[in-house]
């Protein structure tokens, strides 16, 4: 006999069967679902951590700064500003984008001195560029110590990081800081360039003559395929030890205009002083990691980011409130005679020297005695400054007698380069001379003005003038311009002479039962030009200093009858 079936119990075991299989599919998706939402939460967190340290790393560059030692009238004021241009005011502070323009500007004043020592005329300028070496390593040490504060950077990362979503984790989920050792900072990219161009190309770089800078304290782009803006440009390599006259100088690396980013944490550890050590005690940083956890009710997810900054901003190698003086003697005329007979027998000078302007005029002079049996010669109304009259600056300095003006030319050429600060430009000799030749300088010498000063007022083109008309082009100059360089002069062109159109017959007073047997008159041009190096440290490249004389010559001899 056939069992009967009990379907009551079958249709309870199915309903019992699908409510545990119901359950457990309900389960299944609720772990599924908690699965996918924590890898999105992680996900939206690190994206946000990642975020927040990129602008933390954006914004030290500019945000956290230190003052210089002296404030304002700092050696370094002038390259505290954020856009190449002689005649922008600098706010006194140093940050990471202008860190490498001060220890360049200290080291190019050791390159001066260096090369002023080698010449003999160092002067008071190795105490000035100790001076500002000293400021400046003391206001990297203290910017590299602020930018070593984590809290410094908590902001800046909250700014973004806090902005960005983390609802996978739960309404009201944000993202906050998370303090503690994993703030971190590093050296990066060691050996590769900075954001500091030399002027110029290789091996000389528009550097003081005779000074050649080691091939290996620089190097062009070191990006793969390197934009064709860095093509032509050299600049001082980052965290390489910059030895010039026995000190050390340093830079931060920052490859040409390669953007802010995400570096692997394997790179960043790899490089921190701790495990990588710089013989440099207090590092300036350009790489940071920040942590971040996302907070709702208590921590659910944390990440970490490491990056590399760069302020995407190259500077020339320059001190751009700098100027070179030029000053000019008053012109002198001398007078000789030949009380004992003509030349091969020597002449004498006669009387006080006297001056002449930049204008022509008439001068006399009598020497009693003053030829060979001679009661008086007398040299009247000889026209002189022709040699001066109508010339402007440039042929003042360079004009016949010429000399050795291509050293002159070298020193000047030299010095006005150092004030040029706008990247990729540079003088030449044909500059400075035009600059020189400004038609200012002819009426400016004819009203009596004695001082120039050569300048750059927008960091890329020369101008000569003298100090009101400097002054209201370039107001920065009102502080330094009566400086004068700290290193000692020599002389580059030590008499130069040539003779000079003048022409004349003396009078002649005979002795006493003589009779005048020849007369004749005639003049020498002559000139010096002395040079004397700055440094830089108080602003003044150095002087130029002209001394222009006529020497007159009148010869008078007398006979017995």
């Amino acid at each position: 006999m056939t069992k009967r079936r009990n379907i009551r119990k079958e249709r309870g075991s199915i309903i019992t069967f699908a409510t545990i299989l119901a359950l457990t599919l309900v389960v299944l998706g609720s772990a599924f679902l908690f699965f996918v939402l924590f890898m999105g939460g992680q996900k939206e967190t690190k994206n946000a951590v990642d975020a927040g340290i990129l602008n933390a790393g954006k914004q030290a560059l500019d945000k956290i700064s230190v003052p210089l030692p002296a404030g304002p009238a700092s050696t370094f004021a002038d390259i505290t500003t954020d856009r190449a241009a002689n005649y922008l005011i600098g706010d006194g502070q140093i940050n990471l984008r202008r860190v490498n323009r001060m220890w360049g500007k200290a080291m190019l004043m050791a390159i001066n001195i260096q090369a002023m020592q080698a010449e003999g005329t160092a002067g008071s300028g190795q105490g000035n560029v100790s001076n500002a070496l000293s400021e400046a390593q003391q206001t990297s040490d203290a910017l590299a110590k602020e930018l070593m504060k984590q809290e410094r950077l908590h902001q800046f990362f909250q700014d973004v990081a806090g902005q960005n979503s983390v609802r996978m984790l739960g309404n009201g989920a944000q993202i906050k800081v998370k303090a503690g050792s994993n703030w971190e900072t590093s050296l990066l990219d060691r050996g590769c360039e900075s954001n500091i161009v030399l002027n110029g190309g290789p091996p000389l770089f528009n550097l003081p003559p005779g000074y050649v800078l080691p091939n290996n304290y620089y190097t062009q782009c070191t990006r793969p395929n390197p934009p064709a803006d860095a093509a032509k440009l050299y600049f001082l390599k980052g965290y390489t030890p910059l030895l010039v006259n026995d000190k050390t100088f340093w830079q931060v690396p920052f490859k040409f205009d390669d953007k802010p980013h995400l570096v692997a944490r394997s790179t960043f550890d790899a490089n921190t002083m701790k495990n990588q050590p710089l013989n440099w005690n207090f590092a300036v940083p350009n790489a940071f990691s920040g942590e971040g956890e996302a907070v709702k009710n208590g921590p659910t997810e944390k990440a970490m980011s490491w990056m590399l900054t760069n302020p995407r901003e190259p500077f020339q190698l320059a001190m751009p409130h700098s100027f070179v003086k030029i000053h000019v003697d008053e012109n002198k005329s001398h007078w000789f005679y030949y009380p004992g007979g003509p030349p091969p027998l020597p002449d004498t000078e006669f009387g006080i020297a006297q001056t002449y302007g930049y204008t022509t005029e008439t001068q006399s002079s009598s020497m009693p005695g003053g030829g060979l049996l001679c009661t008086t010669v007398s040299a009247m109304s000889v026209l002189l400054g022709t040699d001066v009259v109508g010339r402007s600056l440039d042929g003042i300095i360079f004009g016949l007698p010429e000399g050795n003006t291509t050293a002159v030319e070298n020193y000047l050429t030299n010095r006005c380069n150092e004030m040029i600060s706008v990247t990729g430009h540079s003088v030449g000799v044909n500059q400075v001379h035009q600059a020189l030749s400004n038609p200012v300088t002819i009426g400016a010498l004819i009203a009596g003005v004695r001082d120039f000063y050569l300048y750059s007022p927008d960091g890329m083109s020369l101008k000569c003038n003298p100090a009101p008309l400097a002054i209201a082009e370039s107001p920065w100059l009102a502080t330094m311009i009566s400086n004068n360089p700290d290193g000692s002069e020599k002389l580059v062109i030590d008499e130069a002479s040539m003779p000079a159109p003048i022409f004349f017959v003396p009078t002649v007073v005979p002795a006493p039962f003589c009779s005048p047997k020849l007369a004749l008159g005639w003049g020498l041009w002559k000139k010096d030009v002395a040079w004397q190096p700055g440094t830089g440290y108080n602003g003044c490249l150095g002087q130029i200093r002209v001394k222009r004389w006529t020497n007159v010559h009148a010869l008078g001899v007398c006979t017995f009858p």
